[in-house]
């Protein structure tokens, strides 16, 4: 290798090639950062960052989902019984809601927050 080292001793045309293959994935880099999946974003910003908890009463669908210990019909149930009654005004609330016992209730309170 000369003194000007690997990208020096090339042509004009293979520099081109270089740039234009940085350039390409410059470009798939942005593009795939724009097109990212608004529903993750979404879930990230129902987080709060210093607690990590989820607000009972913004949470959809897909972000009850991905809690542990909450599937498709509890999900809907949490959802249905937030919209009977407002909003949430107490975690205690969930122990109203058909299939979350005492148990299940002690175990999912640690996932949310009431805001």
């Amino acid at each position: 290798m000369g003194k000007g080292g690997l990208l020096f001793n090339l042509t004009t045309e293979e520099k081109r090639v270089v740039l234009f293959v940085v350039g390409l994935a410059l470009l798939g880099t942005g593009i795939s950062f724009f097109f990212r999946s608004p529903g993750r974003q979404k879930a990230k910003n129902h987080f709060y960052e210093q607690s990590a908890k989820i607000d009972l009463n913004t949470a959809d669908h897909n972000l009850l989902l991905s809690v542990r210990g909450i599937g498709k019909k509890l999900a809907a149930r949490i959802l249905d019984y937030r919209s009977k009654n407002a909003r949430f005004t107490a975690l205690e609330e969930l122990k109203n809601i058909k299939g979350i016992t005492e148990n299940r209730y002690q175990k999912l309170k640690e996932y949310f927050l009431i805001h």
